[in-house]
Formats: C-alpha cells, sequence, structure tokens
C-alpha cells in the first residue's frame, strides 16, 4: 500500500521492517495482564534493534514478520471505515476536564465544551489514544474497553502539549 502511494512521487521503498508491539485496540484486546505486556515489549525492543542495525547497514529487502494478506486489507477495510465513526466513544462522569485527549488527538476530532470532550468530526483515524491518555479512564469506545484496560508506550515521556 505504500509504494502505491510513492510510486507517483517517483518513490519506492528500500526496506520494510515490522514490529509487534501490544496491540491497543481495546474493543477486542485485552490490556490487563502486564506481565504479558511487559513480554510483548522485550521483544519488541529486539525487533528494533535488529532493524536498526539493517538501517544502518543499508540493508535492502522486507523483513516484514507479520503482512496481512491483500484480500483480508479488501474485506476489513470497510468494516474499519464504519467503526471510526467517532459516536462509539461516550465520557464518564469521572472526566475532569483536563482536556489531554482534544490535545493529542492526531486528527483533531475532539473538542472540549462545557468541561468535557465532545467529538467533533464524524470519523477519527481510532488511534484510541484518547481513551489510553485519558487519565481517569474516563473516555470508552462501545461496551468492551472498560474491562480491556489502558496502554500508553512505556518509553513514551508524559506531553501534556499538542503535538
Amino acid at each position: 500500500m505504500v509504494n502505491a502511494l510513492l510510486k507517483p512521487k517517483g518513490l519506492s521503498l528500500n526496506g520494510r521492517f515490522s514490529v509487534r508491539m501490544p496491540d491497543t485496540w481495546t474493543p477486542i484486546f485485552d490490556l490487563t495482564d502486564k506481565e504479558k505486556i511487559a513480554k510483548i515489549n522485550r521483544e519488541a525492543e529486539k525487533q528494533i534493534a535488529e532493524a536498526t542495525e539493517k538501517i544502518e547497514r543499508e540493508l535492502p529487502g522486507d523483513f516484514s514478520r507479520r503482512k496481512v494478506p491483500p484480500f483480508a486489507v479488501k474485506f476489513f477495510y470497510p468494516q474499519y471505515e464504519k467503526a471510526r465513526e467517532t459516536k462509539h466513544f461516550t465520557v464518564e462522569d469521572t472526566c475532569i476536564g483536563c482536556g489531554l485527549c482534544a490535545k493529542k488527538c492526531p486528527v483533531e476530532a475532539i473538542g472540549m465544551q462545557n468541561g468535557r470532550p465532545v467529538w467533533i468530526k464524524e470519523k477519527c483515524t481510532l488511534c484510541l489514544g484518547c481513551l489510553h491518555r485519558c487519565p481517569k479512564f474516563a473516555i470508552q469506545y462501545g461496551s468492551k474497553t472498560r474491562n480491556h484496560g489502558q496502554y500508553v508506550n512505556p518509553n513514551v515521556k508524559a506531553d501534556h502539549s499538542r503535538r
């Protein structure tokens, strides 16, 4: 998919890498097992080191370990488009109105009204950054995220500013 976007610009990829990280899409994936998450992160650090070494040596090639078959992309994309609808988000009464969700939203889909987040766009990227960064875990997506927990990469410093 990236090559298709780069080709019209006269560009191409020389190397491809994949790193397995904890899957933070909590409508499906459970992040409550902290040891499991820590193990995934330890393995990810090894994969990042391997990729870094290959990049530094300028080794070309496809080093991706987990690939999504093209037919699966075509099948799941319509579902993703529907899931991106921001009507699936709710805000619980524990919200303290800090505005971090709105500040961190990469597509500016969240605004603050009367000290509470509101989704001002019909769709977002579905990164769930708002849910994972909320200090009170007051933002939910659907019915399962409350039980599946939150996650922020432990190597990311707390930053309350916008990008």
